[in-house]
């Protein structure tokens, strides 16, 4: 993990592997337990302490890190291709921030996930589940005093070495998917749309969550007034309504959030007109149903 103030800093690396033992560049990739003495690769009958058990700690700015995925399988999660080694960072931030995560090498396909206050499957909150991390960079909102789990995973079989940055600061507006039916800002107009969801990763996340798919609208306003947004769902759509000024968790205005199969509802006084806005119609879950959603305008 090369440690700094930005995300291309460099300083010194130590990666643990999913065997429990430590890699140290100075021998050139020869084990090195923690007494430092060279120690044996061939695997035992016990496959050894989960990833888990041993996260590298990570500090709460950007930073580079490089690993290198080795050894058996631990820790799977829902969205799959990660029969394989993974390597496990622990992140705790003292303040709510959006956090990017972009590869820069993969020698092998590379699944993402983030669990926050929890780390092996069925622990804490999966907020990012993503077999395509070797190619798409990830973002996530951190809340303050939570501790985030960045498991890298991998197949079955899989070995070599990987790096990523590690950004602090709003995501750009194009890491989130806009929907192309655009909300438009009339005098006692209206918008509805509906839409079904599948289970699946999304992009846009906030204080009410947001880790499953989404629609995200571009809002356009031209005077000042008030906008109401109600959201019904069913079929085991959990949902969240999300009014914000871009991609980033942090631009977040207002967001509610209800249980399954329910309504909720929002308001926003628009004091801006002409500023970008966005309304998202996200979920709590990643399971997926169907929802329906009407905005109405002063």
């Amino acid at each position: 993990m090369r440690l700094g103030m930005g995300a291309k800093a460099v300083c010194s690396a130590v990666c643990l592997l999913g065997c429990g033992l430590r890699s140290d560049p100075l021998y050139e990739g020869n084990l090195i337990d923690e007494s430092g003495s060279e120690a044996s690769d061939e695997s035992g009958p016990e496959p050894g302490p989960s990833a888990c058990d041993m996260p590298v700690v990570m500090p709460a700015e950007n930073v580079t890190v490089e690993g290198t995925l080795s050894g058996v399988d631990h820790e799977r999660g829902w969205c799959g291709q990660d029969s394989g080694p993974e390597q496990v960072y622990s992140l705790t931030v003292p303040y709510n921030t959006d956090v990017t995560l972009v590869t820069r090498q993969a020698d092998v396909g590379l699944t993402l996930r983030i669990v926050e206050d929890g780390c092996s499957d069925g622990e804490g909150r999966t907020v990012v589940c993503a077999n395509d991390f070797a190619e798409v960079s990830r973002h996530f909102f951190a809340l303050a005093g939570h501790t985030y789990n960045i498991i890298v995973d991998s197949e079955v079989g899989a070995s070599g070495k990987f790096a990523f940055d590690v950004v602090f600061g709003w995501p750009t507006l194009d890491q989130c998917t806009i929907h192309e039916e655009v909300i438009v800002q009339q005098s006692g107009g209206s918008f509805v749309w509906a839409n079904d969801f599948g289970r699946g990763q999304g992009t846009a996340d906030g204080l009410c969550g947001g880790p499953g798919r989404e629609n995200m609208f571009a809002f356009q306003t031209s005077y000042a007034g008030y906008v109401y947004a109600e959201l019904t769902s069913s079929d085991g759509f959990e949902p969240v309504l999300s009014l914000r000024t871009s991609c980033a968790g942090l631009s977040e205005l207002t967001c509610a959030a209800g249980a399954a199969n329910s309504t909720t509802s929002l308001e926003w006084f628009v004091d801006a007109p002409g500023s970008e806005y966005y309304l998202a119609v996200d979920q709590v879950g990643i399971e997926g149903g169907s929802y329906s959603v009407a905005v109405y305008f002063e």
